[in-house]
């Protein structure tokens, strides 16, 4: 059987996910070893705006850290969108 979630593959900068429903499986925060990173995902097609739906802030010297959503995910019924601060920061969404 096919794996369902898709991934949004590395993203570096602020981007629309899904521009439609979607369920928010999990995510993989990156940072560049030395500065912190911070995500935040919307219940929102094309803007940081919205119902926050995710946020996490990873410390830098962690370097990346993945997280798995709770009860087979997160509906997010106008899409998700990622907002994404801080130097050499980088993020995978994984959404069904």
């Amino acid at each position: 059987m096919k794996p369902s979630n898709r991934s949004s593959g590395l993203k570096t900068a602020d981007a629309v996910i899904r521009a439609d429903n979607a369920i928010l499986a999990g995510v993989h925060i990156i940072t560049d070893g030395t500065n912190d990173a911070t995500l935040v995902l919307y219940d929102n097609a094309s803007a940081a705006s919205g119902t926050e739906v995710f946020k996490q802030v990873v410390t830098g010297t962690n370097d990346a850290i993945p997280y798995s959503m709770p009860d087979g995910g997160i509906y997010c019924k106008n899409g998700i969108y990622a907002d994404v601060t801080g130097t050499g920061a980088g993020y995978i969404v994984f959404f069904r």
